[in-house]
């Protein structure tokens, strides 16, 4: 929660975003699995197949929005080298900026969550071709530690992001979605 200072500045501590932004990744990963394999993606191909992969693009579409509307607040603040601790980062902001970063924090949860659900339908349609970019993610999600620094929190997120972007594109490519 946002602390007020005696001459109207906010102090919010961006800790919870920088969470919820880990959160997009884990949230993906959790639910990316390679269940059901074959079977069900031949039997349910088609209009879902494609409903939920652009569903599942346009959510990684406002994943980077998000983290990049984070990053700027990091830099333009001067947080992004802050310790990523709770109540570590502590700077005093305007009230109306304050409420740009807790409605930036809810777009952020909403956004993880949405990542899991979609990521979780588009898991049911791979098959065993995709599971080089699956591991690869997975590798990378096992390998996170906390973070030292916002910076450090927002270059794993990008990174995360890049290979769900991988994993997108490959299906897009293989099952010609964009055609």
């Amino acid at each position: 929660m946002a602390n007020s200072t005696p001459d109207g500045m906010v102090d919010p501590d961006p800790f919870a975003i920088g969470f919820a932004l880990l959160g997009l990744l884990f949230s993906g990963g959790s639910f990316l699995e390679i269940r059901r394999q074959r079977r069900l993606a031949e039997r349910r191909r088609g209009d879902d197949y494609r409903h939920v992969w652009f569903s599942a693009r346009r959510t990684l579409l406002h994943a980077r929005r998000v983290t990049d509307e984070f990053a700027t607040y990091a830099a333009e603040f001067n947080f992004g080298d802050t310790e990523f601790r709770f109540g570590k980062a502590r700077i005093d902001l305007p009230e109306e900026i304050a409420d740009q970063m807790r409605r930036l924090h809810g777009h952020c949860m909403t956004t993880a969550g949405q990542m899991g659900d979609r990521l979780d339908a588009l898991s049911g349609f791979l098959d065993s071709s995709y599971e080089p970019i699956v591991q690869k993610i997975m590798v990378k999600l096992s390998e996170i530690q906390m973070p030292h620094s916002y910076d450090a929190v927002l270059i794993l997120v990008n990174d995360g992001i890049v290979l769900f972007e991988e994993l997108i594109e490959a299906i897009g490519e293989k099952e010609g979605f964009w055609q």
